[in-house]
């Protein structure tokens, strides 16, 4: 079995996951960038100081909504793949779709959403008041750092629930 076309329908659903996740997260800086305060590195954060009650608030239907579009999208990427695949490949498919999908995001999040876009275009909107020109915008080894933990998450991530769809199907 060839695992080329679950790599290609993952790759293709990770761009998907991606451009959705990053739309909903640069609309959301748009409205209340409070709410993205913990991704913020820590000089940022101890100048903004804390978190208002009311960002604090909206960061659980934010969450929710977040987690369900990245479960949809994750659970429609199964439906090309999983047609005909017996029980004792189930674990290594679904493994690797979910690997490259959670990876996908992890790089085009690292890459794009925080080395180009707020790095290095750095667009107003995504600037904390009261934080203007501090170093921490312009902090790529944070943001590389965010990406390895990243990839420590996608690992476990996928086997756990690489497990699940396992037992469940």
């Amino acid at each position: 079995m060839s695992l080329w076309p679950i790599i290609t329908n993952a790759l293709i659903f990770g761009c998907i996951l991606s451009v959705i996740l990053f739309t909903m997260i640069l609309l959301l800086a748009k409205i209340n960038p409070e709410i993205t305060l913990g991704d913020y590195p820590p000089d940022i954060q101890a100048k903004y100081g804390p978190m208002s009650e009311r960002s604090k608030r909206q960061r659980i239907p934010v969450a929710i909504l977040f987690l369900a579009v990245m479960f949809a999208i994750v659970a429609a990427s199964f439906a090309p793949i999983l047609g005909g695949a017996d029980r004792p490949r189930l674990f290594l498919i679904s493994f690797t779709n979910l690997f490259v999908i959670f990876s996908d995001f992890n790089i085009l999040d690292w890459l794009v959403l925080d080395w180009l876009i707020v790095v290095t275009l750095r667009p107003r909107f995504l600037i904390l008041p009261g934080t203007d020109g501090m170093a921490g915008y312009g902090d790529y080894a944070f943001h590389f750092r965010g990406f390895l933990i990243g990839m420590a998450i996608t690992l476990a991530a996928s086997l756990l629930l690489s497990g699940l769809v396992t037992i469940l199907l």
